[in-house]
């Protein structure tokens, strides 16, 4: 009997379990509508956080009245309004609303012409709609919506679905990446808002019937279903296009009535993706720490984690057992990694097809804000809520901004704003230093900086030295860019419109940038796009990406380069770019550039591009001739779109003038008069060495450049040493200056040499504090460089002895070595590798800084040992 009771009761309890299994399903199936942004639950919370914080009840008025004058359009005439879209009225079939027009993009990253402008515009009336009926309960606003709905989908389901992969669109036949976002992705969120109005009664306005008619929900569900499919059967793997496309695929998913299609789907974005999608686990793992980033350009990176922010915020919203927020806590944390690519002006450090402005997104910062809100995580609320509330702090965000209505390639979240901005934002503001040095590995950057300490931009120093291939990137060799006196002036060339000339022969290739071309033939081979190239290595660095400098005034970087795509170039290339700092507004870049091919009849150009009026020589016997095909001679070779190009583009150069082979220094200065406040200049000292000859061009405008630099040419200069470059390198001296040409700090500068190599410069500065003379020793590693005539010994890589105008001793800095010695005065390693030290004095007082074992011995006989 007791046995028959367990029995009976175990079938009661799977009885059970098997009901509430049922009911659960039956409940997610017909859940209450909206919830792929927001629940008819959390309406209240969203009403009162409108009506009682100032910075909502702002935003609101401004959203409800951009949305009131769309909606008055809409409501003058919904016929003509709907009639506005660009439809194949040829193909129109008899009483049915016609099909959209097949568009077919062509040309160079095309401006949307009106009616295809008309599509997203009217998409985004709808979905607005859709969130004011949510909040209003107005139903004129929920007709609205619906009859753009109901238009939209009678007009698509008449489309053909594409049966091929590739990229393949339905209105956009080769473009589903485009369509995905600016289309695929709006129409579900219009479903999802309007539902609750369709199931009221609501009926949609048919302009061809010119009445109301039932809304086919059959068929917006074979829409949204194709929208999920085309997303994984379209597309690229390996690149942002996943994400770029995910938005449609998630959305549309969520806007499926079957639950279990809503799960299966869910599954393959999530887990198990296809061959022309990546899931979000694949992606994830480029986020290993937090801090890490998608492997390409700032913009595209960043996307990559706004986009991951907000699909994984709506699916915890809709699932939380998902436990997204625990599987791949560091995506959202990618979003603030690029404010530390910035310049002192605030502008970013730019390689491959990245504006030079932009960064941190605060309303994506929100989002994550909102993400840790609703999963309770602390840390999330403690980053996000920081880099909020600094921003306000500093004016450079505002909450009751309403992001425009606009027309990138991208999904529309801007009412996000209203529903998902905490009403209880908190962020601690505490001031925080940008590190000295910084490294973005995918893009091999090395970064250095030294901000002033009145954080004044102008008298802010940065610079990089970086190269890799990735997806966007360009073939940019071991290249560089300078910041000084407020602006980015060494420069990168940046990107312009895609598929254009000018991108992919110059913007893309070797040419544009501040680097190295060996024998004419520099270029790239293999990878994304044909833009292969090897990444740009790090020899030695100081201080090393995050880690706390030795010296409060110097820095560098020791990088190297493998130049040997193609079959003509074969080079074998080492940089050597430092970073100094002579008073508060003084300070001055040594670059030192070595570049050997194993090619016969090897020659190399240095290339430096400055945005700017002119480049000036000052000697006066540096005669300078027209030489109009210098750098034509692969002007002509074959193009093919986005895989064979004119390396190593340096055809786009006019007015090129060039000198005889001239062996003395150089003094020569890029003047920057048209900027808004005070000119700017560039001073350049270049030691004299045999086999130079020194070109001065006219490049291309630069993009994003200051008024009016970015409608102008930019100035370069070109060194070409014939033979190898390796012994007697390229070396230029760079100083920032501003206010007039005459008000530069560096007086002279002599280079050092040993047994006919080249080995280091000895400069003279006129800073604040009164004349200076400095040392710097740039070397290989265990290299001996001995002067006894100044009682210099340095055995290491990186070295610098300051003297006084009394050819005091000053200051000793070893960036890495084994042992540096000034007549009397040494420094020592005891043991271990090689190591840093700073030795400087007050009041005759010496103090060290180092990071490493070592001794320190002065000639008055005062000894420190750092064991």
């Amino acid at each position: 009997m007791k046995k028959q009771l367990i029995s009976l009761q175990r079938k009661y309890l799977v009885l059970n379990i098997f009901m509430l299994f049922f009911i659960s399903n039956l409940l997610a199936q017909e859940a209450e509508r909206p919830f792929i942004w927001v629940k008819q639950s959390e309406r209240s919370q969203i009403l009162e956080k409108i009506a009682q914080e100032p910075w909502a009840t702002s935003l609101y008025t401004k959203f409800l009245n951009r949305a009131d004058e769309d909606f008055n359009v809409y409501q003058k005439s919904p016929e003509l309004f709907l009639k506005k879209l660009p439809f194949n009225w040829e193909a129109q079939k008899p009483k049915q609303i016609p099909p959209l027009k097949i568009i077919i993009r062509t040309g160079p990253q095309e401006k949307l012409s009106a009616p295809k402008k008309y599509i997203e515009y009217c998409l985004q009336v709808a979905i607005d709609c859709g969130v004011l009926y949510y909040l209003t309960n107005d139903e004129k606003y929920a007709q609205c919506g619906l009859d753009i709905l109901h238009t939209f989908i009678e007009s698509i389901s008449q489309l053909p679905y594409p049966t091929e992969s590739g990229n393949n669109g339905i209105i956009y036949p080769e473009d589903h990446l485009y369509e995905s976002r600016v289309i695929n992705a709006q129409i579900p969120i219009i479903y999802d808002f309007i539902t609750p109005f369709i199931k009221k009664g609501g009926m949609p306005y048919d302009f061809v019937k010119n009445k109301k008619v039932l809304f086919n929900n059959a068929k917006a569900q074979k829409v949204f279903k194709n929208y999920v499919e085309l997303v994984i059967n379209q597309g690229m793997t390996g690149s942002n296009w996943s994400v770029l496309e995910a938005p449609s695929m998630v959305q549309n998913l969520l806007a499926l009535d079957n639950v279990s299609d809503r799960k299966k789907y869910i599954n393959v974005y999530l887990n198990e993706g296809s061959p022309r999608q990546d899931p979000l686990s694949t992606i994830a793992s480029f986020y290993k720490n937090p801090g890490d980033v998608y492997p390409e350009t700032s913009n595209y990176s960043n996307a990559v984690a706004s986009y991951s922010t907000v699909l994984m915020t709506m699916l915890t919203k809709y699932d939380p057992s998902l436990n997204l927020i625990e599987k791949y806590p560091n995506i959202p944390l990618g979003l603030s990694r690029w404010e530390a690519m910035k310049y002192p002006n605030g502008e970013l450090v730019r390689f491959g097809d990245a504006p030079r402005t932009g960064g941190t997104s605060y309303a994506y910062c929100e989002y994550a804000y909102y993400l840790g809100e609703i999963t309770e995580t602390p840390d999330y609320k403690k980053t996000f809520g920081y880099l909020i509330a600094t921003a306000i702090s500093e004016d450079t965000y505002q909450r009751d901004e309403l992001n425009p209505r606009s027309f990138p390639s991208r999904a529309y979240f801007e009412p996000l704003q209203l529903l998902w901005y905490s009403k209880n934002l908190k962020g601690e503001i505490i001031p925080q230093k940008q590190p000295r040095t910084d490294n973005l590995v995918h893009a091999s950057v090395f970064l250095q900086r030294n901000e002033s300490a009145d954080e004044n931009p102008e008298n802010g120093l940065m610079c990089f030295v970086g190269g890799a291939a990735m997806v966007h990137g360009h073939a940019t060799g071991m290249n560089m860019e300078l910041y000084g006196k407020g602006q980015v002036l060494g420069v990168d060339n940046g990107n312009g419109n895609y598929k254009l000339d000018l991108h992919e022969n110059y913007s893309r290739l070797f040419a544009a940038h501040n680097t190295v071309i060996v024998n004419g033939n520099s270029q790239s081979e293999g990878g994304w796009a044909n833009l292969g190239q090897n990444p740009v290595e790090l020899v030695s660095m100081e201080p090393m990406p995050l880690k706390e400098a030795v010296s409060p005034n110097f820095s560098f970087t020791q990088t190297s380069f493998l130049d040997d795509k193609g079959d003509k170039a074969e080079a074998e290339e080492q940089r050597t770019l430092a970073l100094i700092r002579t008073s508060e507004t003084t300070g001055y870049y040594v670059d030192v550039f070595r570049s050997k091919s194993k090619l016969p009849n090897q020659y190399h150009d240095y290339l430096y591009h400055n945005i700017g009026d002119a480049l000036v020589f000052e000697n006066k016997d540096l005669t300078l001739v027209p030489t109009p095909n210098r750098y034509m001679a692969n002007a002509n070779n074959k193009w093919v779109a986005n895989r064979t190009y004119r390396h190593p583009g340096w055809h786009f150069f006019e007015n090129v003038e060039t000198s005889s082979q001239y062996n003395k220094e150089v003094k020569a200065t890029f003047n920057t008069e048209k900027i808004e406040g005070k000119p700017i200049y560039m001073g350049l000292h270049i030691p004299g060495f045999d086999d130079r000859e020194y070109t001065k061009v006219k490049a291309p405008l630069t993009f994003s450049a200051p008024k009016p630099y970015d409608t102008l040419a930019t100035p370069t200069l070109v060194i070409r040493k014939k033979g190898e470059a390796w012994i007697a390198p390229f070396v230029v001296v760079y100083e920032p200056y501003n206010e007039t040409v005459n008000n530069k700090s560096v007086q002279s500068v002599e280079k050092l040499m040993q047994d006919g190599m080249y080995k280091g410069l000895k400069i003279k500065s006129k800073t604040p504090n009164g004349l200076i003379i400095q040392y710097i020793i740039t070397q290989a590693e265990h290299e001996l460089y001995e002067n006894k005539e100044n009682g210099i010994i340095f055995k290491g890589v990186f070295a610098i002895i300051t003297l006084d105008r009394n050819e005091e001793l000053t200051e000793m800095y070893i960036g890495n070595g084994e042992e540096l010695h000034f007549k009397n005065n040494s420094i020592k390693k005891i043991s271990g590798e090689n190591f840093a030290a700073y030795l400087h004095f007050n009041n005759s007082e010496p103090l060290l800084e180092t990071n490493g074992k070592c001794m320190v011995q002065l000639a008055n006989g005062k000894q420190i040992t750092v064991e």
